[in-house]
C-alpha cells in the first residue's frame, strides 16, 4: 500500500452517523404505524397548497378567509364530482357488457386449459365441460367476499375524502398561525430564511400539481385522439382514466394502456384493435416520458431518475399507492429545505438532477438543425 505525504485522511463521526440512522429509522416507522393519520393529512397538505393561490386572490378582493376557503374547495369538489358522475356513467355502460366479456374470458380459458392439458402429460385429462364448471363455482365462492370488499372500500374512501377535505379547510384556515409557529421554532437571525424557505417549498408543491394537471390534460386529449383513430368504443373514458392513472409513475401509464387494450381484445374479433391501442400508448407514453413530463414537471421537481425510483419503491411499501403518488412531491419539498441547510447540501446535491443533457429522443432534432444552420 502505497502512502502519498500530501493525502489527508479523513474523519468520521460513529456518534453522528449513529443519530442520523436512528432518526431515519424512527421517521420511516413513524410513517408506517401513523399512515392512516398521515395519509389524508399529507394529501390535504398539497390540496391546501394549490388553493392557497386562489383563497390568497378571493380574500383580497374582499372576501372573508372562510368563504374564500369554502369557494375555492367548493369549486374544486364539483369538478371532481362531475368527473366521478362521468366516470360512473361510463362504467355501468361498460359493465352492461359484462356477459359478453365473461363469455369470452371463459372460452379463452377453456381453450388455455385444453392446450395445456395436451401438452403437458401428468395434468389429468379434462373435459371443456369440467373445466367450464371448475371456473363458475370458483367464481360464485368468490362473489361475495368481492361485494363486501366492495362495500367495505367505498365506506373508507367516503371517510378518507371527507377528513382530506375537514384537513385541508383547517390548513388553509389556519396556516398564518401554523407558519409563525414554525418560524418560532428556529433562531431569530434565521426567521426571514426560514420563511423564505417555506415560499420556495410551497411553490414547488404547488407547480408540480399544477404541471400534473396541465399533463393529465394533454395526455388524455392525445389518448382519446389516438383511440378514435383506431376506432375504440367510450376512447374519452379510456384516453382521461389513463392519463389519471399517470400521476402514479411508471405502473400508472402501464395500468392505464392494459385496460383499454384488454377491452379492446375481449370486445372486437380483429386483433388489430388490441394491436392498435398499443401502439397508441407506446407513442404517448415516448412523447410524455421524453418530452412533455420532463417541460411540464420535471423541471418543478428537479430530482434525478434514481431518487425518484427510490421515492415511488420506498413510497409504495409504506403507504401503497398513496404513497407511490405522495412521496415524489414531498421529496422535491424535502430537497428545498436541505438546500438551504449547509448541514443537508450534500443530501440536496445527491437529490438533483444535475444532468444537462436533454432526455428527448428527438434529441437528433437539434443536432441536426444544428449542422443545418452551419
Amino acid at each position: 500500500m502505497v502512502i502519498y505525504p500530501d493525502m489527508k485522511t479523513m474523519n468520521l463521526s460513529f456518534k453522528n452517523t449513529f443519530f442520523a440512522l436512528g432518526t431515519l429509522i424512527a421517521f420511516v416507522f413513524i410513517l408506517s404505524i401513523a399512515s392512516k393519520l398521515l395519509i389524508p393529512l399529507a394529501y390535504a397538505l398539497l390540496i391546501a397548497i394549490t388553493l392557497y393561490p386562489i383563497v390568497r386572490f378571493l380574500t383580497r378582493k374582499g372576501f372573508p378567509l372562510v368563504w374564500a376557503i369554502i369557494t375555492s374547495m367548493l369549486s374544486v369538489v364539483i369538478i371532481v364530482a362531475a368527473l366521478i358522475f362521468f366516470f360512473s356513467s361510463q362504467i355501468i355502460d361498460i359493465a352492461s357488457n359484462y356477459g359478453a366479456f365473461t363469455e369470452k374470458l371463459h372460452d379463452l380459458y377453456v381453450n388455455l386449459m385444453e392446450f395445456v392439458n395436451k401438452k403437458v402429460q401428468f395434468i389429468p385429462d379434462l373435459k371443456s365441460e369440467e373445466i367450464k364448471e371448475k371456473l363458475l363455482e370458483t367464481l360464485n365462492k368468490k362473489g361475495m367476499p368481492m361485494v363486501s370488499n366492495t362495500i367495505s372500500f367505498t365506506s373508507s374512501l367516503l371517510s378518507f375524502t371527507f377528513l382530506t377535505i375537514i384537513y385541508s379547510f383547517l390548513i388553509l384556515l389556519y396556516h398564518k398561525a401554523f407558519t409563525k409557529g414554525l418560524t418560532k421554532t428556529v433562531p431569530q437571525d434565521s426567521r426571514s430564511q426560514f420563511r423564505s424557505t417555506l415560499q420556495q417549498a410551497q411553490k414547488v408543491g404547488q407547480k408540480y400539481l399544477t404541471g400534473m394537471g396541465l399533463l393529465m390534460l394533454i395526455l388524455g386529449t392525445l389518448n382519446t385522439i389516438g383511440l378514435l383513430i383506431v376506432g375504440i368504443d367510450y376512447a374519452f373514458f379510456f384516453g382521461f382514466l389513463a392519463a389519471i392513472l399517470a400521476i402514479i409513475p411508471y405502473i400508472g401509464t402501464f395500468l392505464g394502456g392494459l385496460l383499454p387494450t384488454l377491452y379492446a381484445f375481449m370486445t372486437y374479433d380483429s386483433y388489430w384493435y388490441p394491436l392498435g391501442v398499443i401502439i397508441v400508448f407506446w407513442f404517448v407514453q415516448t412523447l410524455e416520458g421524453n418530452f412533455l413530463s420532463p417541460k411540464i414537471v420535471g423541471g418543478n421537481l428537479n430530482l434525478n431518475a434514481m431518487t425518484a425510483l427510490i421515492s415511488l419503491i420506498a413510497g409504495g411499501m409504506l403507504w401503497g399507492i398513496s404513497g407511490m403518488i405522495l412521496f415524489l412531491p414531498f421529496m422535491a419539498i424535502f430537497k428545498v429545505f436541505c438546500e438551504n441547510y449547509e448541514e443537508l447540501k450534500p443530501i440536496a446535491e445527491l437529490m438533483a438532477d444535475q444532468s444537462n443533457d436533454k432526455t428527448s429522443t428527438f434529441k437528433f432534432i437539434d443536432k441536426l438543425k444544428g449542422k443545418i444552420s452551419k
